[in-house]
């Protein structure tokens, strides 16, 4: 009866039950889920055919208890949030369908205590390659949690399940989608130690705006998910894109994951959620630890900068007697920032060691408390951006250039994600990663199309010299490349390189940051001799900012092979980039490579 009854009203139609389990259009103008655990479907075919698990849905429904095996839940119990929906479209008769009591999901509802959903943006960790691009997760509110008790709430990831530690063979089957990827609830806390203290990520709250029958089908429906999976694809059906589709069963009129085409990134979910009116209540910045010492650093002059960096090196220096000196504000400033040093460096030592806890020195401890000083609350600096406010993650551009023998026109288009050059708000400060950038030219002397690059790979990461936390600059790219000293009619290699070194910028607000590395390339082409080359070099050079929407970079670039074909080359750039918006802008580029020039002037668009 209720089957035919939601046949008559087309229920497996509805946008709702669509979204309910994970239904999208395939080639063939039928429907696919993307959910790929058996236990998700009731029907035999319930995968690509939403009627047939719907109607299988209902008859579940009103199995008997006494037939269960074992521990085994009812149906009823098990999805919950499909029960919610039948039981309002449908209107059921408890004479005739019995509602089950479901013990275990309704203590598990009790201790989540829910109140809201905030979606949470880690901001990106480039020393670890599935972090580079961000990360996103959920926080559940709770009704009697205060602002100060954020910590004791849950969070709600989602994340695949690598069974390799191969970093080859985790990038080749996240990229083919051979793992499972899996929801789970957990201590919001456990997150906020490992990004925000331990890998010294900034979080961005973003609470959204979902009423309390809202905030309920999104957990049920999160209930649903825990006994099946996702097959994981680094690209498209990530974490951020699953945790687009539950707020879509949340809100069936929210609009979200079908704005994708091929790549779903943590700051495009950002964007999808900004653009939605009224769903963003309100956003909420959560700095690291090093982001909160870093803050404290602004505020010093230069002598209480050097006193902290005495002191880290010796904390037995707070019994001197010129520190002893200075004004209660002042020492209690320089002790906090060194307390903040203790407690980034005792979480690192935690994660690789938990059975050696750093102690703290008892006279530092001592020396704060007999201050009796409270500091002012001051805004804490936000040293990461909201990633809703940086260019588009894709980028099409189009160029004219001369070089010493002809005229030549450059297109080009990148999937991924952002370079140095560009404007950086949004994005990781001073760093670069690139994925598939491509570059094709036409010369119009010798009317040739020619492959000026294919940029597989190309990350850079400059962190400016800190003399308590030394990390080091460095740089990796692969791809093809044209060759710039051997006269072959634009030929290219394939050419991998490496480089080490370290940054300078003499405050946050210097508009220069210096940069120096030793590298190493490996090179291999027809065109060379032995059809390799394989050698080393430095690069080095300056980045000005003139205005948050002017950049100039200065480099220089040498390099030696003393291995297969042996060379030598060097390269001069001076390269601009003027934003025009926030999605737009315009280079100008000058390269002396050998005794060769080149001038380029390029339009840069991104979506």
């Amino acid at each position: 009866m209720l089957v035919q009854q939601a046949q008559q009203e087309q229920l497996s139609e509805k946008k709702s039950w669509r979204r309910l389990g994970h239904y999208k259009t395939n080639l063939f103008n039928g429907f696919t889920s993307e959910a790929d655990g058996r236990a998700f479907f009731i029907a035999p075919n319930g995968k690509t055919d939403p009627g047939a698990e719907l109607a299988a849905t209902l008859k579940s429904f009103f199995k008997n208890p006494e037939n269960l095996q074992g521990k085994a839940e009812h149906p009823q119990c098990n999805f919950p949030a499909r029960y919610k929906w039948l039981k309002k479209e449908l209107a059921f008769d408890p004479r005739q369908l019995p509602e089950q009591p479901c013990v275990r999901l309704q203590n598990w509802l009790k201790q989540l205590d829910s109140k809201k959903i905030t979606l949470i943006f880690a901001s990106s960790y480039m020393s670890n390659p599935a972090s580079m691009f961000g990360h996103t997760l959920l926080r559940i509110d709770s009704d009697h949690l205060d602002k100060r008790g954020k910590l004791l709430n849950y969070g709600v990831n989602y994340a695949a399940n690598p069974d390799t530690t191969n970093a080859v063979l985790y990038a080749l089957k996240g990229l083919v989608g051979l793992f499972h990827g899996t929801f789970t609830v957990f201590p919001y806390y456990i997150k906020v130690q490992e990004y925000s203290n331990w890998e010294s990520r900034d979080l961005w709250e973003y609470e959204l705006n979902l009423t309390p029958d809202q905030v309920n089908t999104l957990l049920l429906h999160l209930w649903e998910l825990g006994g099946t999976y996702f097959d994981y694809y680094y690209f498209d059906e990530n974490c951020s894109y699953h945790l687009l589709s539950l707020l879509e069963v949340a809100n069936p009129e929210l609009e979200l994951t079908d704005q994708f085409f091929y790549s779903v990134l943590p700051t495009q979910t950002i964007k999808i959620l900004m653009e939605q009116e009224g769903l963003v209540a309100k956003v909420e910045y959560r700095p690291s630890i090093l982001s909160r010492m870093k803050s404290k650093k602004e505020k010093m002059v230069p002598e209480e900068k050097q006193w902290l960096h005495r002191i880290v090196d010796d904390p037995e220096l707070v019994k001197n007697k010129a520190f002893q000196k200075r004004t209660v504000p002042s020492k209690a400033l320089i002790l906090d920032s060194y307390l903040d040093y203790l407690q980034y460096i005792g979480m690192q030592r935690e994660k690789e060691n938990p059975d050696q806890p750093l102690l703290i020195s008892h006279s530092i401890l001592l020396e704060r408390s007999r201050l009796k000083y409270k500091q002012p609350n001051q805004k804490v600096i936000a040293f990461s951006t909201r990633p809703e406010l940086g260019h588009g993650s894709d980028r099409v551009r189009y160029a004219l250039g001369l070089n010493d023998d002809e005229l030549f026109q450059e297109i080009g288009y990148r999937p991924t994600l952002h370079d140095i050059l560009a404007k950086d708000l949004g994005y990781g400060k001073d760093s670069q990663i690139l994925f598939f950038d491509l570059k094709l030219r036409y010369y119009y002397e010798s009317k040739k199309y020619r492959l000026y690059s294919f940029r597989l790979i190309d990350i850079i990461s400059l962190t400016p010299y800190d003399p308590i936390f030394t990390k080091p600059s460095w740089k990796l790219n692969l791809g093809f490349y044209t060759l710039p000293d051997i006269d072959c009619d634009h030929c290219n290699s394939f050419k991998g390189n490496g480089g080490y070194g370290y940054s300078y910028k003499s405050s946050r607000q210097s508009p220069f940051l210096f940069f120096a590395m030793v590298d190493v390339t490996g090179e291999t082409s027809g065109h060379l001799e032995k059809n390799y080359r394989l050698g080393g070099g430095a690069t080095g050079g300056v980045l000005i900012d003139f205005t948050e929407d002017w950049r100039l970079q200065i480099s220089g670039d040498y390099k030696r092979f003393p291995l297969g074909h042996e060379s030598e080359t060097y390269q001069l750039s001076v390269r601009q980039r003027f934003s025009v918006a926030q999605n737009l802008d315009l280079r100008l580029e000058y390269r002396r490579i050998e005794h060769r020039d080149e001038g380029i002037f390029s339009v840069n668009v991104y979506f």
